[in-house]
């Protein structure tokens, strides 16, 4: 069964209720939701929904992936699965298929989304997309060990960051997010 559009709205006003300062974001992507096709299909334009995971280690360090296309690191994610059940499962499936994440080692921090950013995808004519918007949206997932979380065995190149430098950002929003949340951990026993 796949993610209804209800379903996205449901998890975008969870979001705006745990992050009222990003309303106006989430205002865009709830109206798509209610008047156009699946919001989550890779097809759809002007804007869609995609999914990432940021799995933690318990020293707050950061799962980063190697995209072999462009040589640059970023969260395990992508367009959502037309089989998915669940955004929280979608980001979970696609850290299993593209790190190699052990997906009964990771612990979800919530059924909302950690963070929300809408970015602009320049337009592929070899694929047919015109230039459209991905809302990626960003589950948190705990690890007790990074190396149980994924295997030695697994090919796919793979980091650990510290939370202000994920995808090579200094203090981009989601940085900014994960280093505020782990400052805020460390001061839980």
């Amino acid at each position: 069964m796949a993610v209804t559009n209800n379903a996205v709205i449901g998890v975008a006003l969870g979001y705006i209720e745990a992050n009222p300062d990003e309303m106006d974001l989430m205002r865009s992507l709830v109206v798509l939701a209610l008047h156009g096709p699946a919001i989550t299909a890779r097809s759809t334009t002007p804007a869609h929904v995609t999914c990432r995971a940021a799995i933690v280690s318990p020293d707050w360090h950061v799962l980063e992936i190697m995209d072999s296309s462009t040589s640059t690191w970023h969260l395990p994610g992508g367009h959502v699965d037309a089989g998915a059940s669940s955004l929280l499962g979608a980001a979970l499936g696609l850290a299993a298929r593209h790190a190699g994440v052990d997906t009964n080692m990771v612990i979800p921090d919530a059924v909302i989304p950690f963070d929300v950013e809408a970015s602009i995808v320049e337009a592929a004519p070899a694929r047919g997309e015109p230039e459209h918007v991905h809302y990626d949206m960003t589950y948190l997932f705990h690890v007790e060990d990074r190396s149980l979380a994924v295997p030695d065995s697994v090919s796919t190149r793979v980091r650990w960051v510290e939370p202000g430098k994920v995808g090579g950002q200094l203090a981009g929003q989601l940085g900014v997010k994960l280093t505020e949340a782990s400052r805020h951990s460390r001061l839980v026993p």
